[in-house]
């Protein structure tokens, strides 16, 4: 039974609570998983004497620049269709029906529920991962990049693509594109659940596979394979002459021009690791998340429409070569984020299909 049908025939005051319980049903063992994640995160953060709330608000914060961006992206749509429509009507009148309708169908509210899940999780998720250096000192940066070289025939992966994306316009692209990432983390979380011509069976696989990526990619694996990428490789590994000096050069004189977004975030985390600033934000490379994430958005879209899945497959080549470009990561934390999110999207296929079929009663 689609989601949709569950509301179709109740009266409008009583949609959303029902759609709600049909949801909290559907989900259940998920929302259980997260829920156990965050209480335990809780528990840990207490003992230790610490609290988890900063980095709640953090990402609330990162949730209302994404509900402030569908938000925009939905008014726009309403008063694009109502000029088109306009023959037909005043297109001021035509713009507010559609608003009109959008807010009466809970939409809204069904994405700022999806996203405040989304919110304590990711609050626990970034709790741990500022305890991945302290249990797992970073170890690996030199191996990985060792690794790079001998997969490019000597090269940096960097070396490599600096001849098509070494311009600053494409430098400020990928910037955005790499910035823009978190806000598309909430837009598809809660978009998925949100919209109700989303299959559930593809809903469910893709939260599935998020949650899991999070906690084995993210988590577990980062833990394993502690570092902290090429950008920081100087002060990991000092004394030892670094293979990324000339990017951080180039990356330093488009900064001047254009005040990039990475490279203030690359100072704020390295501020925060040594001390300097107690606030949320922690540092990881092997694996990215940022790709292994993204080849879940072009996972998911695929199988929800071709044409957006080639937009989302080139979203995820631009995160790959940001990921890269910026410094952020070496190409092996990338191909291993992808191979490892495409395992586990395909694993979960399982767990959409076993799926237990909800209804109201």
């Amino acid at each position: 039974m689609a989601s949709s049908e569950i509301t179709r025939d109740l009266a409008p005051e009583k949609q959303l609570p029902a759609w709600l319980a049909y949801a909290r049903r559907c989900n259940a063992m998920l929302c259980a998983v997260i829920f156990a994640f965050v209480f335990l995160t809780f528990v840990v953060a207490t003992i230790s004497g610490d609290s988890i709330l900063p980095h709640v608000f953090e990402y609330a914060e990162r949730v209302v620049r994404a509900f402030l961006l569908l938000s925009s992206a939905l008014v726009i749509w309403a008063c694009s269709g109502a000029i088109v429509q306009g023959r037909h009507g005043s297109p001021v009148s035509l713009a507010t029906a559609r608003m009109r309708n959008l807010v009466t169908s809970n939409t809204l509210t069904r994405f700022l529920y999806a996203s405040a899940i989304l919110v304590l999780f990711m609050a626990a998720f970034l709790y741990n991962k500022m305890l991945i250096p302290v249990v797992a000192p970073f170890q690996w940066d030199e191996t990985f990049s060792r690794w790079d070289a001998g997969l490019l025939g000597g090269y940096q992966a960097w070396q490599i693509i600096q001849p098509v994306v070494g311009v600053p316009w494409m430098t400020v692209l990928l910037d955005v594109a790499y910035s823009s990432w978190v806000p598309v983390v909430f837009l598809f979380w809660g978009g998925l659940f949100a919209s109700p011509r989303v299959p559930e069976p593809i809903r469910v696989r893709y939260w599935w596979a998020t949650i899991m990526s999070w906690l084995l990619i993210g988590l577990v694996m980062a833990t394993m394979f502690s570092s902290a990428g090429p950008c920081y490789f100087s002060e990991i590994v000092p004394g030892t002459p670094s293979p990324y000096g000339d990017l951080m050069h180039y990356l330093d004189g488009v900064d001047a021009d254009y005040s990039l977004s990475s490279s203030l975030t690359k100072d704020f985390l390295w501020q925060v690791h040594i001390g300097t600033f107690d606030l949320p934000g922690g540092i990881s490379a092997m694996p990215s998340m940022h790709n292994a994430q993204a080849a879940l958005f072009a996972a998911v879209a695929y199988s929800l429409d071709r044409r957006l899945g080639h937009v989302m497959l080139a979203y995820a080549v631009l995160i790959f070569l940001g990921s890269i470009h910026l410094g952020w990561h070496y190409a092996v934390d990338g191909i291993v984020g992808v191979v490892a999110a495409l395992a586990i999207w395909i694993a979960c296929a399982k767990v959409a299909r076993s799926e237990r079929k909800c209804s109201v009663e």
